[in-house]
């Protein structure tokens, strides 16, 4: 099937005189998890992870992934024949670096709607000659529609400042300037507004540029309640057609325009010809990376929900056999305790990989394809939710029985590494990138390492990634791994350690950061748990730990039953109880 597909693609490529057809994972707003009609790479090679780029020539297909997907790059693609090139990996090249060594003086297709500014400006900077033109639509049988239901408002209650006081911010620090916005969770979080555009991520497909203190939203108005409208409008917010977005645009000339050419299309970037444009990191991801008081308490209350819920599903496993059940029925009862109690929806689809499938960082089971639990090994769940108070997003690793104890080891060295990040204490001014090594230096020093990130930001009702803060000793293209912690932002804390065919174990809470004390030395930062779930007593070996790491799992398991407590019955609470026994 999907080289039938890649030879209609190579027809049209010959018709075209195009040599290399690039393809990515995202959508015309450079998103990370995007529509099911934006899902091309998936329809071309097979691969259903979120990130990828996929390059199709007239004789050979890769597709490059990064270290959360070699595995499941090599199960889903290597079978069609594509080549799949693990990136981090010695030797692996680089896109832009693969095209130069193989494919010089050859013109490559794009679709420039859905390139970023800053990919194109790296091609083209190589001498890459580029064709911007959608030669895949036509060639897509069955494709889905995007979605139209009706945005909502999140109200006041939840985000603690009104729509027209975060557009006021934004008139005061633009002045004089235009900033064109394409970001959807940047647009839904200016506007205090929701959707369901894409899976998981609460957002609808809009354009916004804010000029000479007016808000032009490009969306489509059949999407709004009459009441909502009248709302938006009394704000200044101006609403045009969706589809008039390029055309708005080709009229503003002569200004300086602000935007962020890694989450900005190439099409945007080109309309705006006769303007100045300043790239810059936009406004609106550091207003929303810092989380507002009334913010941070809906967080904590939606991780307590959480709590509850993940709590629920310990005691429904803990009851059953676990040779009755595979690792897509344990996903679907961890989402059902979940909206069942307070969720709308999920986060992201629920990784819950049963020992070596572990491995996968990403692995995603399916109803046709997941394996059988048993009563001993260990399972890992990495899931989250949707609540009207906040975003969630937890990693733990349990044991269903009998376990080795080299997994006890790792886990407990994985546990103790998450620790060390989280209570760490830090001068006000340290960016992200300067505390990633605490999480990683006791799996470091076991010559292992992870192939991703630490932590990432996380939305309020919004996206479960969040640019900033990105806890990262690597830089990557956004730079967003440097950025100075602040009171008030929210990360993940999951390091992890993958062993291919083995097993993989990941611990991850979600953390608020937060002002510990000031004195003649200035402000000091530190971090506060925002997960609620006690991790499993029966994986930690205890002669790998320290005595202040037993403190602190300590404190954590008796925050999390006082936490939890008023919200369980008394069954729930003993249960609890036992979960968080002092080590």
């Amino acid at each position: 099937m999907v080289n039938e597909r890649l030879d209609k693609l190579r027809e049209k490529m010959e018709e075209l005189g195009i040599d290399l057809y690039y393809f990515n994972t995202t959508d015309y707003h450079m998103s990370e998890y995007v529509p099911e009609y934006f899902k091309t790479i998936r329809y071309f090679s097979g691969f259903s992870g979120s990130l990828a780029t996929l390059l199709v020539g007239k004789e050979e297909a890769v597709i490059f992934v990064d270290g959360r997907y070699h595995l499941q790059a090599e199960r889903e693609c290597e079978p069609n024949g594509i080549k799949v090139v693990k990136l981090g990996t010695e030797g692996a090249l680089e896109p832009v670096d693969y095209i130069k060594e193989y494919y010089p003086h050859k013109l490559l297709g794009i679709d420039g709607k859905r390139t970023s500014v800053s990919f194109a400006k790296k091609l083209l900077k190589e001498k890459i000659r580029i064709s911007d033109n959608d030669i895949y639509s036509d060639i897509i049988e069955d494709r889905a529609p995007l979605k139209d239901g009706e945005i909502f408002e999140l109200e006041e209650k939840y985000t603690g400042l009104s729509r027209k006081q975060k557009l006021d911010m934004m008139y005061y620090c633009l002045s004089d300037k235009v900033h064109v916005l394409s970001n959807l969770e940047s647009i839904a979080y200016l506007l205090n507004l929701r959707g369901s555009d894409i899976t998981y991520t609460p957002v609808f497909m809009a354009y916004m540029v804010i000029m000479d203190k007016d808000t032009y939203l490009f969306c489509d108005i059949k999407r709004f309640s009459a009441e909502l409208l009248d709302e938006l409008y009394a704000d200044g917010v101006i609403i045009r057609p969706y589809d008039s977005y390029y055309s708005f645009l080709k009229d503003i000339k002569g200004r300086k325009i602000l935007l962020d050419e890694e989450k900005i299309n190439y099409t945007t970037y080109t309309s705006l010809a006769f303007n100045r444009i300043m790239n810059m990191r936009s406004i609106v991801e550091d207003m929303k990376a810092i989380k507002n008081p009334i913010e941070q308490e809906n967080m904590k209350l939606a991780h307590i929900y959480d709590g509850v819920a993940i709590l629920r599903f310990y005691m429904w496993l803990d009851g059953i056999d676990k040779r009755t059940i595979n690792e897509y029925d344990a996903a679907k009862m961890i989402s059902k305790f979940r909206l069942d109690y307070k969720a709308f929806d999920l986060s992201f689809n629920p990784i819950v990989a049963y020992n070596e499938n572990a491995a996968q960082m990403h692995y995603s089971a399916t109803e046709d394809n997941a394996k059988q639990l048993d009563n001993k090994g260990i399972l890992l769940m990495d899931t989250g939710g949707q609540y009207y108070e906040g975003t969630t997003d937890i990693t733990r690793t349990i044991s269903l029985g009998e376990v080795d104890p080299e997994i006890r080891r790792w886990f407990t060295i994985v546990l103790k590494s998450m620790f060390n990040l989280s209570e760490a204490v830090f001068l006000k001014g340290v960016a992200s990138n300067q505390i990633d090594i605490l999480a990683r230096k006791d799996i470091w020093k076991q010559g292992v390492n992870y192939r991703c990130g630490t932590g990432h930001g996380v939305g309020q009702t919004l996206a479960v990634h969040e640019r900033i803060p990105n806890i990262r000793f690597s830089n990557n293209p956004e730079g967003t791994e440097n950025v100075e912690l602040k009171p008030g932002m929210i990360t993940s804390d999951e390091p992890g350690v993958y062993f291919d065919n083995l097993f993989g174990i990941r611990c991850e809470n979600m953390l608020l950061c937060k002002t510990m004390y000031e004195n003649e030395y200035g402000e000091f930062l530190g971090f506060e748990h925002l997960t609620m779930v006690p991790f499993d007593l029966d994986l930690i070996d205890k002669k790998y730990l320290d005595e202040d790491t037993v403190n602190a799992i300590n404190r954590y398991h008796e925050t999390v039953y006082l936490t939890l407590l008023p919200y369980l019955n008394e069954e729930e609470a003993q249960y609890l109880r036992k979960k968080t026994m002092p080590l």
